[in-house]
């Protein structure tokens, strides 16, 4: 099984998550399990050694892979056939960095070895789904079909926080790309068509399953996990812990005492709305919600 993750960019917060994520997986994985990063800058996992593989790719792929319709979220598709290109026997664990392990991933490794796709969880239908943005695209697109699977009703869009595709069934990024870009040239509006593709071409092969019983996700908090997370790195370089060390410590961490979503004041949404703005325009560096 490939654990995989995707990072670019110059904004260290990023890099971080990704950081402490990959610990999480290293006190998880068992030998067979191979820890896959694609990265813009590789210089900043030299500390991982050989226990993680790096993919390097550049400003132009990054470029090339948004596609005809300069779709920002397009690129996570395409790093994921990059990995199944590369590794075509092997199942893929996609995480974004703002994740973590918490319990064994025993019951995922098999579920993929045996033609079981995941996501991280099931959002609901998007019929009845309430954001701005999914009350939106439901009236764009209610009755209509991308790749031939109509939207109706029974819809949903599952969170793409983690993304487990077994290899039987690599075929459904085909499909997931072929979604994404329909919907880009039919002009649904962007925020979320890459989840949205990815839960329906994932599903199309295989009834999706969740995997947060397994896997943390912070989206919702991510203030108070970046700062535990930047004093946990800054500790354990300024120590100088070694890697066996740094996991030993992931391993007795408690998750359960930090949260993973905390309510926010419409002022903290506003400046979350204007940093994520900001960083879109300067390219992020890995696929986040």
């Amino acid at each position: 099984m490939n654990i995989v993750y995707l990072v670019f960019g110059s904004n260290l917060n990023n890099y971080q998550q990704v950081y402490f994520s990959i610990y999480t997986a290293l006190a998880r994985k068992n030998n067979d399990d191979r820890i896959v990063v694609v990265a813009e800058d590789a210089s900043l996992f030299r500390s991982f050694g050989e226990r993680v593989e790096i993919i390097a790719i550049n400003r132009e792929t990054i470029k090339e892979w948004e596609g005809e319709y300069q779709f920002f979220w397009r690129v996570k598709i395409k790093a994921l056939q990059l990995v199944a290109e590369k590794y075509p026997s092997d199942s893929i664990l996609y995480l974004d960095g703002d994740t973590f392990f918490y319990n064994s991933i025993e019951s995922l490794r098999d579920g993929m070895k045996n033609g079981q796709n995941y996501m991280h969880l099931e959002e609901g239908k998007l019929s009845v789904l309430n954001s701005k943005t999914e009350k939106l695209m439901w009236k764009q697109m209610k009755g209509k079909s991308y790749s031939n699977i109509k939207i109706d009703n029974n819809s949903t869009m599952w969170n793409a926080g983690l993304i487990g595709i077994s290899p039987n069934h690599f075929a459904c990024l085909d499909l997931t790309l072929q979604i994404n870009d329909e919907m880009c040239a039919d002009g649904v509006t962007r925020r979320l068509i890459e989840q949205f593709a990815f839960s329906l071409g994932l599903n199309e092969f295989s009834k999706l399953k969740s995997a947060d019983q397994i896997v943390g996700h912070y989206w919702g908090n991510k203030a108070e996990w970046n700062q535990i997370i930047s004093h946990f790195l800054k500790e354990s370089f300024m120590k100088n812990y070694s890697l066996d060390e740094i996991i030993d410590k992931i391993q007795k961490m408690d998750f359960s005492k930090i949260p993973i979503k905390v309510k926010e004041s419409s002022t903290q949404r506003k400046l979350k709305n204007f940093v994520d703005g900001f960083y879109k325009n300067k390219k992020p560096l890995y696929i986040k919600k």
